[in-house]
């Protein structure tokens, strides 16, 4: 007759076998979600580091153009792809389109719409940035002018530049873009007159 010892030393039972398989898949789940949100985070940060450096690229332009071409260069530098300002182009990088469907392009890619001069961010991970949803990123290449104070012949004096800022886009704004205001500016340019009273 086996004593119970003796049944325990030939291997586990079906619940320590159930539990530790429990075990292990709540492990592999923990696990997993931290490498998607590595996976975002990282994400975040390329996408980052490629405005930042869009955005010295714009200054350096626009300091270039303003001493030779003024405000009209600089309202023609607006309405160029960011992207061809950079020596090297990303290599998730797809080219320029017009209008395209986002969902017909593959995710993790940046392109550049030329029907509304906007470069686009297509993000790769499920969850991006830190709205916890799959956000699309949108820069637009602005002009904006900064009022100055008015001189005796009351002419107001100010600056143009240029600035990159992101858009927010709602997921049903396909037409419409809503701009987020940013301080951003890169060049200026002294204006002699510019004034906002007719």
């Amino acid at each position: 007759m086996k004593t119970p010892c003796a049944r325990r030393e030939g291997g586990a039972t079906r619940l320590e076998l159930a539990l530790a398989t429990i075990l292990a898949a709540l492990l592999a789940g923990v696990l997993l979600n931290s490498i998607i949100s590595v996976q975002g985070e990282s994400e975040r940060v390329a996408a980052k580091q490629l405005i930042s450096s869009l955005r010295t690229a714009l200054a350096v332009r626009s300091a270039q153009v303003i001493s030779t071409r003024g405000e009209a260069g600089l309202l023609a530098l607006a309405h160029q792809n960011p992207v061809s300002w950079l020596q090297k182009r990303p290599e998730n990088y797809l080219g320029e389109y017009y209008s395209p469907q986002n969902d017909a392009l593959p995710r993790g890619n940046w392109y550049f719409d030329r029907s509304a001069q906007t470069l686009v961010y297509l993000p790769a991970a499920q969850k991006s940035f830190s709205s916890g949803i799959q956000k699309v990123l949108i820069f637009k290449v602005k002009l904006v002018r900064v009022s100055g104070p008015v001189n005796a012949a009351r002419q107001e004096k100010g600056s143009a530049g240029l600035v990159l800022n992101e858009i927010d886009q709602q997921p049903s704004e396909q037409a419409g873009y809503q701009a987020v205001a940013s301080n951003n500016i890169a060049g200026s340019l002294p204006r002699l007159h510019f004034s906002e009273k007719k």
